[in-house]
């Protein structure tokens, strides 16, 4: 599911991006499609980082704040 949302985000992104530069002619095409490409590219970090937070929230609101203090330990320790 988050591939997916992420997918849409991204080639939303690209398309609002690119759409807007063909509608007005901002600047060169090449230009416009990097330009494009990296606005997807961060969406799509930014929409993974909102869903990883929010596990990590649920987690911590489930199992407390340190809830992943026991993969740190040494076993035998």
């Amino acid at each position: 599911m988050v591939k997916a949302i992420r997918n849409t985000v991204m080639a939303l992104t690209f398309v609002g991006v690119a759409g807007s530069n063909m509608f007005w002619n901002f600047m060169n095409d090449y230009n416009a499609c990097g330009l494009a490409l990296a606005a997807s590219v961060t969406a799509g970090f930014c929409v993974e980082r909102v869903f990883i937070e929010r596990s990590r929230r649920e987690m911590i609101r489930l199992h407390g704040a340190d809830w992943h203090s026991a993969e740190d330990r040494q076993p035998g320790a």
